[in-house]
């Protein structure tokens, strides 16, 4: 029993790195992050529902494919809205003032409101195949529906980010990889119900 378990988490560990070094090769050419990290989604949601055991470097592609020109609405939108509530969070931030306190307040609220469905957003526009603005309301919907998963998601994603921080090189081989898994299964456990 302890042989395959550990079985399982290096073959989960191969794996994710596999599916982050493609997406950063094929996110080289920076015009090309967008389709890669839907394809990285795409093989992801493919892993964790137990499709697609051993041939992720075909999948990845053909998904790649797919997804080249179907991906930037979302993929754009988002990059977007989480750029314009960033900027404004930066702006507001050394401001002084009553108004300028409750709009940073208003602001706050809606990034909030955002990280829901930036996370379950792709899950939710590969599993559905519905047109990118369905995909935002339907995600944040799903979302909702959960609440305690997205909290889970977003410490996951924390963890991440911690890890790309403080262990660099490990951080290299598993953060888009891991970013994916933690929104995957949290968004396939909302869409599975």
């Amino acid at each position: 029993m302890g042989i395959r378990l550990i079985v399982i988490i290096m073959n989960w560990i191969w794996r994710l790195s596999w599916i982050n070094l493609l997406w950063l090769l094929f996110s080289i050419p920076i015009i090309t992050i967008i389709p890669s990290t839907f394809a990285m989604y795409s093989v992801v949601i493919k892993l964790v529902k137990g499709e697609d055991e051993a041939d992720i470097l075909p999948s990845f592609i053909q998904d790649f494919k797919k997804y080249f020109k179907k991906s930037f609405p979302l993929g754009l939108a988002l990059f977007m809205l989480g750029a314009f509530l960033y900027a404004d969070m930066m702006i507001l931030i050394d401001q002084a003032g009553s108004i300028l306190l409750i709009l940073r307040y208003v602001l706050l609220s809606i990034t909030v409101l955002f990280i829901p469905i930036a996370c379950y957003s792709i899950p939710v526009f590969i599993e559905y195949e519905v047109s990118w603005f369905k995909a935002l309301p339907l995600a944040f919907i799903l979302a909702m529906k959960k609440p305690i998963n997205v909290l889970f998601v977003c410490c996951g994603i924390l963890g991440s980010f911690s890890l790309l921080f403080f262990l660099t090189g490990i951080g290299v081989l598993f953060f888009g990889s891991l970013c994916a898994l933690f929104t995957t299964k949290g968004a396939l456990s909302v869409l599975q119900k």
